[in-house]
């Protein structure tokens, strides 16, 4: 009995000790890397549109075919294929009179008609939007910027994304003298994507050509990287 009493005092005093042995995997550095890659755009996409108003319904809709017909005609004329073109909205919706007695009433209909434009040849973005106003739109819903292929910048921001995380660990490890010996884990935390936008705008006076300036697309990367030493 008092060798048994004697084992329990001995395995209960060995208890707190053996909790405070640390657990595998416990010798880590984890560092968090960001990448940013700047990249010019190689497309751009284009809306433009317009709105016209007769006294009734059959009137506005056939102005408004004939007004897309002619903007595609000269969209066509500056080398704008015509499958790179699509109708991106298409209304057609009665004008009522807002009288201060009695019901309102329809007094015309207003027809409106939207063109999204995907141009791989940034030189003819400006030229797209005046041969369009000259054409007949008189809206400009926005200009946007993008590439074609987003693959080889989303891999180079990945690249500066670990090739930060590696130097962060590699300054932690000199400064408390330790030497990583390889990695456990590599999260990839995300891309992002900024890609620079017109939002709409007057309209550009008939004789002055539209200036556009595409900017450069900023690709963002982040990682989290934990080394083992």
């Amino acid at each position: 009995m008092r060798a048994v009493l004697a084992l329990l005092v001995l395995l209960l005093m060995m208890t707190p000790v053996a909790a405070q042995v640390p657990e595998g995997g416990r010798n880590q550095i984890i560092t968090h890397g960001m990448g940013r890659v700047e990249v010019p755009p190689n497309q751009a996409s284009v809306t433009v549109g317009f709105q016209v108003q007769r006294p009734t319904a059959a009137e506005a809709s056939a102005e408004a075919n004939r007004v897309a017909e002619q903007i595609l005609n000269r969209l066509q004329q500056i080398n704008v294929r015509r499958q790179d073109i699509r109708t991106s909205g298409i209304q057609l919706s009665p004008v009522y009179t807002t009288p201060r007695e009695g019901a309102p009433q329809i007094v015309g209909y207003r027809a409106s008609y939207t063109l999204t434009l995907t141009l791989t040849d940034l030189r003819q973005v400006g030229p797209s939007i005046d041969e369009s106003v000259k054409a007949g739109a008189n809206t400009i819903a926005g200009v946007s910027f993008g590439l074609r292929d987003l693959s080889d910048a989303r891999k180079e921001a990945l690249a500066a994304a670990v090739r930060e995380a590696r130097e962060k660990a590699d300054a932690i490890a000199r400064a408390a003298g330790l030497q990583i010996k390889g990695i456990q884990q590599i999260v990839e935390e995300g891309v992002e994507f900024a890609i620079p936008r017109m939002e709409q705008r007057a309209m550009p006076a008939p004789s002055v050509p539209t200036p556009i300036e595409p900017g450069l697309i900023t690709v963002t990367a982040r990682v989290t990287i934990v080394f083992n030493y």
